[in-house]
């Protein structure tokens, strides 16, 4: 009979439950020789046969088992197994099996080997592997094993919930399945540099299809699980459903767009009042010098006339005085309305530029064409027939106009232009009123800066 080290068998057995065994294919003689009773609490003589020691092993084992030890005889190996036998007590026992073909000295086949007791270790790691399948199961978190070609491998009940599939059918299907095509080529590179080693975990924000069709966005991390050897083995991914999250940032986002487009349409009406004249609705003072300074520059650059008449009501202040503010500012709001059916061209622009003078810029226009347009509003004010008591030379109300054409060049500006037309205002107004004064086109263009002369109204 073949002896085992009794060395090697004390060492064992001083750290493990071990006991040691030697089989005889030929006389099914089963011999324990030693360490049974602290495994099995049984006597050698009460194991000591296969039909005896299979009793003691689990049901759910004993095919397995046999199977391995008929492998062992069949190709002269050995065996190890990991099953289940039942104790004296009727306490279940986890063994760990190893066995080994020999010949004795007569030829006879044999099988040697060692059970150890792994009971507390097994106990352990399966209490061990129970929390983390609770941990796994309940996490408040989606949480997936997914193979390296994207197959799921296991999904928790959250992961399931998140994208609205049972869990049998989506660990039939790919994360590309599911994944939106916007986002599938990010996720993808992220997963290479996961595998070349470029990183050692990585978050995305992604939307999936859920079972239903609607979209889920959801943040995702994803590390890689590696084997003993390095290589890679499979990635843990940790989803946490932000679609509530994600669609109040939709909300707030298209909120500060709308609210910016109210600011700018704000800013945009502050603007314009503040070009433009409260009283009679066209354009103001200041929006008259900012236009008639870009006129000018645009005219030197165009080498093309600009024209400029100045628009006096006669006798204004007579007619405030006598028929009331009232009924001046409609007169105002007539004489607006007039300048600004013969302002038409777009770049033509009809201002008031204070009390009861207007002013009319008319870019591209030469003398002769500002005299006709001036010539058009004395007609429109003549047929508006507005009253006016004040007046010491019609009952109606009229306007004298001051008219001057410049085309400009670099060396002058553009209050050369203003100052003329203010001079033929003047003129037309010491002249008996109620008339067109033209300014000469040579003191347009040559004028300096002079103080401008109010005339009487």
């Amino acid at each position: 009979m073949l002896a085992l080290d009794p060395q090697l068998i004390a060492l064992a057995q001083e750290n493990t439950r071990t006991a040691t065994w030697e089989w005889t294919e030929a006389t099914d003689e089963l011999r324990w020789t030693s360490g049974q009773s602290e495994i099995y609490s049984r006597p050698p003589h009460e194991i000591n046969c296969t039909e005896a020691w299979e009793s003691l092993v689990h049901p759910d084992d004993r095919e397995r088992l046999r199977s391995a030890v008929e492998n062992a005889l069949r190709t002269g190996t050995g065996y190890r197994e990991r099953f289940r036998v039942e104790g004296k007590d009727g306490a279940t026992l986890w063994i760990l099996g190893y066995g080994r073909v020999v010949r004795d000295s007569e030829q006879r086949t044999k099988l040697i080997g060692v059970n150890l007791d792994m009971t507390d270790w097994v106990e352990a790691l399966i209490a061990s592997e129970t929390r983390f399948t609770a941990t796994f199961e309940q996490a408040a978190v989606g949480i997936a094993h997914v193979a390296l070609d994207g197959t799921w491998l296991n999904v928790n009940r959250r992961c399931a919930e998140i994208v609205g599939y049972p869990k049998e059918e989506l660990l039939g299907l790919k994360f590309s399945d599911i994944t939106h095509p916007d986002d599938l080529e990010a996720d993808w590179a992220l997963v290479r540099e996961l595998l070349e080693g470029e990183r050692d975990t990585y978050s995305l924000e992604k939307r999936y299809f859920t079972k239903d069709g609607p979209v889920v966005w959801v943040n995702l991390t994803v590390s890689l699980v590696q084997k003993p050897d390095g290589s890679p083995d499979y990635f843990i991914s940790v989803i946490e459903d932000i679609t509530l999250r994600k669609r109040i940032e939709d909300e707030r986002d298209e909120l500060i767009v709308r609210l910016e487009e109210r600011v700018r349409q704000r800013t945009a009406e502050l603007e314009r009042l503040s070009l433009t004249d409260p009283v009679t609705g066209i354009a103001n003072r200041r929006s008259f010098d900012r236009c008639l300074e870009a006129e000018w520059d645009r005219a030197v650059r165009t080498r093309q006339p600009l024209s400029l008449i100045l628009v006096d009501i006669d006798f204004f202040k007579n007619m405030n005085d006598s028929a009331g503010h009232s009924a001046a500012d409609d007169a105002l709001r007539a004489v607006a309305s007039c300048l600004t059916q013969v302002a038409q061209r777009s770049a033509d622009l009809a201002a008031r530029y204070g009390g009861d003078e207007f002013v009319l810029i008319l870019p591209d226009t030469s003398a002769d064409g500002a005299l006709r347009i001036a010539n058009r509003v004395q007609d429109l004010i003549e047929r508006l027939a507005v009253g006016n008591p004040g007046s010491s030379i019609d009952s109606a109300m009229t306007v004298s106009q001051g008219v001057a054409t410049a085309s400009p060049d670099s060396k002058g500006t553009w209050s050369s232009l203003l100052l003329e037309a203010d001079r033929a205002l003047y003129r037309a107004k010491q002249t008996g009123r109620a008339r067109i004064a033209i300014a000469e086109p040579e003191a347009c263009e040559n004028s300096g800066h002079e103080d401008r002369r109010p005339p009487n109204s």
